[in-house]
């Protein structure tokens, strides 16, 4: 164990400006821009008071408390609405495990606060890799053969494709995590895919 803890920070507020993030009253992370997810910073393990705040103000939108537990990777999004109020952290362990060369493990995160539950799925007939993720929800991660990949979203249950995503290259020996983000209501609705930390096995490990 080491003691420390990964931490990385997503801005997946539609509405709101560039925000700053601040752990136990320091100046954690800067000017974060939505959609951006930030490097991973290293943080003692632990309990830590986070406030998120609009770039360059004091008064926070948002306060939570992160326990972190030690040689632990972690994505933290804020979620939410601005003009509603309802702006809250969901985190997320990164533990996609070992992935071997030829496979990627991959995981969805739901972050548009007027999407409905999703299915997620691969296009033309092919499986269906997640199923009824609600917002503020993430998956498991799911192992998929390495390659490039034409992805759907969809409202749960349905075939109607709310948000496609074509030519999605899952690499061998890696993790990622897609997250939607916007909204449904002004056409914004996209997908940040993100690459997460890993450990990686050798093709005949």
């Amino acid at each position: 164990m080491t003691n420390e803890s990964p931490v990385r920070i997503g801005h997946c507020v539609p509405d709101a400006p560039d925000v700053d993030v601040r752990v136990d009253d320091e100046m954690g992370f800067e000017e974060i821009a939505f959609t951006d997810l930030t490097d991973y910073a290293v943080l003692p393990s632990g309990s830590h008071e986070v406030t998120i705040s609009a770039h360059g103000e004091t008064a926070s939108v948002t306060e939570t408390t992160l326990d972190l537990d030690d040689d632990t990777s972690y994505t933290v999004l804020a979620m939410g609405v601005l003009a509603k109020d309802d702006i809250a952290v969901t985190a997320m362990v990164d533990d996609p495990g070992k992935v071997p060369d030829g496979m990627c493990h991959v995981r969805f995160a739901h972050a548009s606060p007027d999407a409905p539950a999703v299915d997620v799925r691969v296009a033309d007939g092919g499986p269906t890799l997640f199923e009824g993720i609600g917002f503020r929800e993430s998956s498991e991660y799911a192992p998929v053969d390495a390659g490039t990949y034409d992805l759907e979203v969809c409202p749960a249950g349905t075939d109607d494709v709310a948000l496609a995503l074509p030519d999605t290259i899952l690499e061998g020996g890696s993790a990622i995590t897609a997250i939607a983000v916007g909204q449904v209501e002004d056409g914004s609705l996209s997908a940040v895919i993100a690459e997460d930390t890993t450990m990686t096995l050798a093709a005949d490990d």
